[in-house]
């Protein structure tokens, strides 16, 4: 258990450091990076608190949804790419 709650703050700060430079990104460059930032404070959000079960259930209920629509966005992308003229 206490080498999940380590895994866990782990993940953490690498959720924050997404953070930081996302929004170093922003501030520098281009607004298109916001839709990161807000990503990966929901992601921070998330896994701070898997130590409850409620926030856990929902978790893993978006990580599928995450998936599927990756893999939509996949499939979308390769037909767009490889249409015939």
């Amino acid at each position: 258990m206490n080498k999940e709650k380590d895994f866990l703050l782990l993940t953490s700060f690498v959720a924050i450091g997404i953070i930081v430079l996302s929004l170093v990104v922003t501030f520098f460059s281009v607004i298109v990076v916001w839709p990161v930032v807000i990503f990966a404070i929901i992601s921070f959000l998330m896994i701070i608190f898997q130590v409850y079960p409620k926030i856990t259930y929902i978790s893993e209920n978006l990580e599928n949804i995450a998936f599927i629509i990756t893999l939509i966005a996949i499939i979308v992308s390769f037909i767009y790419l490889y249409k015939p003229n």
